[in-house]
């Protein structure tokens, strides 16, 4: 894969979320589910306004599949088949991997595929950094001067990997940190995954030690934690999926492998 290639799926990936939002957004500010399931598309009041978002609405859906299978042909009003599904079932990691995970489709494989630097990342844990799911300390980044002469250093100063510290740039990738854990982990979960075993054992373990701080906004009111250790189990379960992954598409690319750090230098293993 070329960077001009690897740049076009960003672009349409980019993209696509972009007009995804704000078509829940919009969704959100109408109720539209409320009507849609009444009157199948029909706003429940006759206001002219409210059918100009509706028409609006439409576009966005058809822009996001325009995207996603291809651009449509003026004449014959037809999908050309040559948009960011199409590019991505072209590469190997798809082919060979990506396209056998239960959970993961194309979309989510385009966001994998242009936001992480396989031939950078020469251990797991780099990915692991680069995607906020790394807990430990880590030199903190700056931008220093101005104007022609701002640019990025790294201060001796320590900051969490996996959160926002004031005064410091982010030190992940806040859009794959995102879909990884917001897409792909649901994914897996809706999906019944093989990696969901990952998540249960997980979850258990928490559950069994009462890990977890007093949730503000619980989502079980007798098991106040619950929340913490949902997204402690979810944030597991994508760890060790990306450990594969790390593992698949360096072998593909011809790449040596590395253990993790804990399993090549503390004889830890994760297994299910």
């Amino acid at each position: 894969m070329n960077d001009l290639q690897k740049n076009s799926i960003k672009i349409l990936c980019r993209q696509y979320y972009d007009y995804q939002n704000q078509r829940l957004a919009m969704d959100g500010r109408m109720g539209t589910k409320k009507n849609l399931e009444k009157k199948k598309g029909i706003p429940e009041r006759d206001d002219e306004l409210l059918e100009i978002l509706f028409v609006q609405r439409e576009d966005l859906i058809s822009r996001e599949e325009e995207i996603m299978c291809g651009v449509r042909d003026v004449k014959t009003k037809k999908l050309i088949k040559k948009g960011l599904k199409h590019l991505v079932r072209e590469y190997p990691i798809w082919k060979e991997f990506l396209k056998d995970i239960k959970g993961c489709g194309e979309t989510m494989a385009a966001v994998i595929i242009s936001e992480i630097d396989i031939h950078k990342a020469d251990t797991v844990s780099k990915i692991w950094q680069f995607a906020g799911l790394n807990p430990g300390m880590v030199r903190g980044k700056k931008f220093k001067g101005k104007g022609d002469n701002k640019k990025i250093i790294v201060s001796d100063e320590m900051v969490r990997g996996d959160k926002k510290t004031a005064g410091f740039l982010c030190p992940y990738n806040q859009f794959l940190k995102a879909k990884m854990c917001g897409v792909l982990g649901a994914g897996f979960l809706k999906a019944e995954s093989p990696y969901r075993e990952y998540y249960d054992n997980m979850k258990h373990r928490l559950i069994s030690a009462d890990w977890g701080m007093e949730s503000k906004n619980p989502t079980d009111p007798k098991r106040p934690k619950a929340g913490h250790q949902h997204k402690a189990a979810n944030r597991y379960m994508v760890k060790m999926f990306i450990k594969d992954l790390y593992v698949a598409w360096r072998t593909l690319e011809g790449l040596p492998v590395r253990e993790p750090y804990q399993e090549e230098y503390l004889g830890k293993k994760h297994t299910v």
